[in-house]
C-alpha cells in the first residue's frame, strides 16, 4: 500500500519527506494537498448513473504494489480515540483519590526502627471495600468494583446510570444505539473539543467536521465546519496527480465517514488518471486525519479499481462499521438491467490491498467484501432514471437499515414512484415490491426528482423524506413528506409541503435552474436540526455558473434562507462535493 503524509501544518514539502523518510515510510512526498468530492448523479438528461455492469462475470480484483505503513505515521497514532479521552484520563475516579496517596506509611515515613509499626489507619474516608479506587464515602456502591455512580438511585451501579452527568446512560455511550455515536460514560465532553457528547456528531474526533470538493488542480479542496453554519475558505488536500505525474488526473469522488471505525472522520477518494475516459481503471485512496484538521495520510489502497463503489453511506452489515451501496445498470438509452451491489467493511482498512473482493472470507486482504445487495431490474426496467438514496434508516424497528428507492419514466415532468427496500441486516435487500406513493401526480404543482433525502427532518425521532429539486414543473423546489409509524411506517401525505424552493419564479414548463442530485443533510451547526447542503447551476440548468448553498434546518421540516458557501464560475463542481456520513441516522424510528 503506497502511503504519503499531507499536512497544512508542515514548514515545507522536503521536511515532510524526511520526515516519512526517518520513518521508514518509503518513498513519500510531502506538501499541500486536496481531497474530496461527491460522485455525479444523474439528472434527467439521461446521463447514466453507476456503471454499465451485470451480477456475473466480475473481474478479480486487483493487488495493489507498496508497503505498509511503518511506526511513526500509523494514522492511529495521535488519533485514537482512547488519546486523550481514555476514560482513566482526567475523569478516572482513582486520580487523586486513590486510598494510598499520601497515606502509604511507607512514603517518605519509611519507619527505620527494628520494630515493626502496626499502626493501622482506619479513617473511613480511605476505605475502598470493592478495590475500585473510589473511597467508600464516595461511592454510590461499594460493594461493586464495576460501578460507583447510582445515578437512577435503583441502588444499582450499571449502565443504566450515568457516570458523568451528560444525560446519556452509560451503556449508551458504548454502542451507537439511539443517539448513533460511541463516547466515553465517564467524560461528558468525550474529545475534550469543547463540545459536550449529546450535542457532538462525533464525540470522540477533537477535530471539526469538513467537506471537499473536487477542483481542477490535481488535488482536492477541504474547508473545515466554523460549527455554525458557516466554513473557512478552502485549501487543498491530496497528492498532486495523485503521484502520477500527468497533469490530466483528478480526484473525481468522495465519501466522508468513519471507515476505520475510530470515532473520527475520514475519507475515501476515487482518483481518475484520465476522466474523459470512462473505460480506465481507477484509484482508491484512504485518508485518515492525524495531528491537526488539516492533516492527513494518504493511502492507496488500490490502483486497478474497475467502477464506482460510492452511493448510499451507512452500515448495512449490522457489525458497526461503515458500508456502501452503488448502484450498476445497463441503459443505452431506457434501463434494461439494473442491481444494488453493497461492500461490506471488512474492518482492515489501513492494511487493506484491495478495493474489494468477492470472497467473504477475504484471502486478498481488501477494504471491503462486494455481493449483489438486490436485483432491481423489475422496478427499473423501461425507466429512464432509477435512483437510491444516500442514507440508510431502520424504519420498521427490525435493526436493518432501509434505503429508498424512485423512478423517472422519461426526462419530462414525469410522475415519481417511490418505494422501500427493507435491509436483511448482511448487506442484501428484499426486492422492491409496489410504490408505496408517487410524489409529483399531474396536476400536483410538484416537480420531479433528482435529489431525495432520508433524516429526521422535524425532531420527532421518525425519518422523514425530502424530494424534489428538478428542471421541470415547479422547477428548484423540494418537497417534505413527514414520516410516520402507526405499526407501520409510512408517509403522511396529506402533511406533505413544500419545504424550499431554489428559483420560486419558475412554477412550471421546463428547462429552468434549480436542478441539482447533489443535496445532503448534515447538522453542521449543532443545533439538533438537520441543515441541507445542495450544489446547483444557478443562471441556466445544465451549465456554470454554480454555487454551493446552506440551509439551516429549523427543525420542521422547513428552512432558512440558503446562504452561499461557495461559488464556482467556469464550472459545475459547487455539485461535486461530500459532506460527513454518519453510520446511522442518530433517530431510526419512533412512534
Amino acid at each position: 500500500m503506497r502511503h504519503v503524509f499531507w499536512g497544512l501544518n508542515m514548514k515545507s514539502a522536503w521536511t515532510a519527506a524526511l520526515a516519512l523518510s526517518l520513518a521508514g515510510l518509503g518513498a513519500c512526498t510531502g506538501g499541500d494537498e486536496a481531497t474530496t468530492a461527491s460522485d455525479t448523479t444523474d439528472t434527467d438528461d439521461g446521463t447514466s448513473e453507476g456503471t454499465t455492469a451485470g451480477p456475473s462475470g466480475d473481474p478479480s480484483p486487483s493487488t495493489s504494489d507498496g508497503t505498509q505503513t511503518s511506526d511513526g505515521t500509523d494514522p492511529t497514532d495521535a488519533t485514537d480515540p482512547t488519546d486523550a479521552t481514555d476514560p482513566t484520563d482526567a475523569t478516572d475516579p482513582t486520580d487523586a483519590t486513590d486510598p494510598t496517596d499520601a497515606t502509604d506509611p511507607t512514603d517518605a515515613t519509611t519507619d527505620t526502627d527494628a520494630t515493626t509499626d502496626t499502626d493501622t489507619d482506619t479513617d473511613p474516608v480511605d476505605d475502598d471495600s470493592d478495590g475500585d479506587g473510589v473511597p467508600d464515602d464516595q461511592d454510590d456502591c461499594p460493594d461493586d468494583p464495576n460501578g460507583w455512580v447510582d445515578s437512577n438511585n435503583d441502588g444499582v451501579c450499571d449502565d443504566l446510570d450515568d457516570n458523568d452527568g451528560d444525560g446519556i446512560p452509560n451503556g449508551e455511550e458504548k454502542e451507537y444505539g439511539a443517539d448513533c455515536s460511541i463516547s466515553d460514560p465517564n467524560n461528558p465532553d468525550s474529545d475534550n473539543d469543547g463540545k459536550l457528547d449529546p450535542d457532538d456528531l462525533y464525540p470522540l474526533d477533537p477535530f471539526p467536521e469538513y467537506i471537499l470538493f473536487r477542483n481542477d488542480l490535481g488535488t482536492i479542496d477541504l474547508m473545515l465546519s466554523n460549527g455554525d453554519g458557516t466554513f473557512t475558505p478552502p485549501v487543498e488536500v491530496g497528492e498532486l496527480y495523485g503521484g502520477s505525474g500527468d497533469s490530466n488526473y483528478r480526484y473525481i469522488s468522495f465519501v466522508i465517514s468513519d471507515f476505520d471505525n475510530n470515532g473520527q472522520t475520514d475519507f475515501l477518494a476515487i482518483g481518475d488518471i484520465d476522466p474523459q475516459d470512462p473505460g480506465n481503471l481507477l484509484d482508491l485512496w484512504w485518508f485518515p486525519r492525524v495531528n491537526d484538521p488539516q492533516s492527513f495520510i494518504q493511502y492507496l489502497i488500490d490502483d486497478k479499481l474497475d467502477r464506482n463503489i460510492f452511493g448510499t453511506t451507512a452500515d448495512i452489515g449490522n457489525d458497526d462499521l461503515v458500508d456502501l451501496v452503488a448502484l450498476e445498470q445497463q441503459k443505452p438509452n431506457y434501463i434494461s438491467n439494473a442491481w444494488l451491489y453493497s461492500y461490506t467493511n471488512m474492518g482492515i482498512i489501513a492494511d487493506a490491498v484491495c478495493a474489494y473482493t468477492m470472497d467473504p472470507l477475504n484471502p486478498e486482504g481488501c477494504a471491503f467484501h462486494r455481493q449483489l445487495a438486490v436485483d432491481i431490474t423489475a422496478w427499473s426496467s423501461g425507466q429512464w432514471i432509477v435512483r437510491q438514496s444516500y442514507d440508510a434508516v431502520d424504519v420498521n424497528q427490525d435493526g436493518n437499515r432501509d434505503i429508498v428507492l424512485i423512478r423517472h419514466a422519461n426526462g419530462g415532468n414525469s410522475a415519481i414512484p417511490v418505494t422501500l427496500l427493507a435491509g436483511n441486516g448482511d448487506g442484501t435487500f428484499a426486492a422492491p415490491g409496489a410504490p408505496i406513493f408517487t410524489h409529483n401526480q399531474p396536476q400536483s404543482g410538484q416537480s420531479p426528482a433528482n435529489s431525495m433525502l432520508f433524516a429526521d427532518f422535524d425532531n420527532d425521532k421518525i425519518s422523514d423524506l425530502m424530494i424534489g429539486l428538478d428542471d421541470d414543473g415547479d422547477a428548484g423546489s423540494a418537497w417534505f413528506y413527514p414520516g410516520q409509524n402507526q405499526g407501520n411506517y409510512s408517509w403522511n401525505l396529506n402533511g406533505a409541503f413544500e419545504s424550499f424552493d431554489l428559483n420560486p419564479a419558475a412554477e412550471n414548463g421546463g428547462e429552468h435552474f434549480g436542478v441539482t442530485g447533489s443535496a445532503q443533510s448534515f447538522d453542521f451547526d449543532f443545533d439538533g436540526n438537520e441543515d441541507i447542503m445542495l450544489g446547483y447551476n444557478y443562471t441556466q440548468p445544465w451549465a456554470p455558473p454554480s454555487q454551493t448553498v446552506y440551509l439551516g434546518g429549523k427543525g420542521d421540516g422547513t428552512f432558512n434562507a440558503p446562504a452561499v458557501i461557495r461559488q464556482f464560475p467556469n464550472s459545475s463542481f459547487a455539485q461535486n462535493f461530500a459532506i460527513p456520513k454518519r453510520i446511522c441516522q442518530p433517530f431510526l424510528t419512533g412512534g
